[in-house]
């Protein structure tokens, strides 16, 4: 599902995800009620937001950078 996502990437899809439940709302809801009375993040919010988080890096330069490490840099990362 997120292969190829980078931690920026996973972690511009869980700020997305968390606001899958405050999207639900209106405006009036949101301002009279407290917090713990939105509903938890579900599995589904994350689903949405797959379909608009994607990944940054594409293949080729993630291959780049994979090739670049393996020549010069941390032969323990792989």
């Amino acid at each position: 599902m997120t292969e190829g996502y980078s931690g920026s990437d996973l972690n511009s899809l869980a700020k997305d995800a968390s606001l899958g439940p405050i999207r639900e709302l209106r405006p009036e809801q949101i301002r009279n009620m407290s917090a713990n009375e939105v509903r938890d993040i579900l599995f589904c919010d994350f689903m949405e937001s797959l379909k608009k988080i994607k990944r940054s890096v594409g293949p080729q330069t993630l291959d780049l950078y994979v090739r670049w490490n393996k020549d010069y840099g941390d032969t323990t990362a792989f």
